[in-house]
């Protein structure tokens, strides 16, 4: 059976990524869902799963999916990241610009990894063995700012990977409505479908 493994977000749990993982359960794969505590984490429980035809990931989850697949060519066949900080360096910056009490919270975070937040960034380690990478995001996404896709479209220009993005008008960093889920579960399935 082909393999799937799935991340969920910072502080959050598999259970919460149902609407991620049944797509891919739907599609045939076998998946794991490890239970993670941060980037470092995430990436030591994706290596032992690997290879994986799918790495798939919300938020922090898939910002590990990105990096396993960066760090591990040819041990990933493509990855479905949806809401990931691509640059772990540059989402600091963003969430110390913002006067939300859980966006400062997530900033206090991050500023504690210190150099750990450049080795845990994907863009540092996406190159041309890059598999395809699905990046799905909200059109409100307040958490993770439009600057990531485009500096993943950069690198996909770069390095000539294939970049599927899709944007969901209305969501914001989780999919809250029954229309956003059908939309991320359609584009999950039709990616992954054309990838294996």
């Amino acid at each position: 059976m082909a393999k799937a493994v799935a991340f969920h977000g910072y502080r959050s749990s598999p259970s919460n990524i149902q609407w991620l993982t049944q797509p891919l359960l739907e599609a045939g794969f076998g998946v794991a869902a490890p239970v993670i505590r941060d980037v470092e984490d995430g990436y030591e429980a994706g290596l032992r799963e690997l290879p994986v035809e799918v790495a798939a990931g919300h938020s922090m989850g898939g910002t590990v999916a990105l990096l396993l697949a960066a760090r591990n060519p040819g041990s990933v066949k493509c990855v479905a990241a949806v809401a990931a900080p691509v640059d772990r360096r540059l989402q600091l910056q963003y969430l110390l610009q913002s006067e939300d009490p859980y966006l400062r919270k997530l900033a206090n975070h991050l500023a504690s990894l210190g150099n750990k937040l450049e080795l845990t960034s994907p863009s540092r380690f996406i190159g041309s063995n890059m598999p395809p990478v699905l990046y799905i995001r909200g059109s409100e996404d307040h958490v993770v700012p439009r600057t990531h896709v485009d500096i993943l479209a950069g690198l996909s220009d770069k390095f000539n990977f294939p970049l599927e993005v899709v944007e969901v008008p209305g969501m914001g960093h989780s999919p809250q409505t029954e229309e956003q889920l059908r939309k991320i579960a359609e584009a999950v399935t039709r990616f992954v479908k054309s990838c294996i």
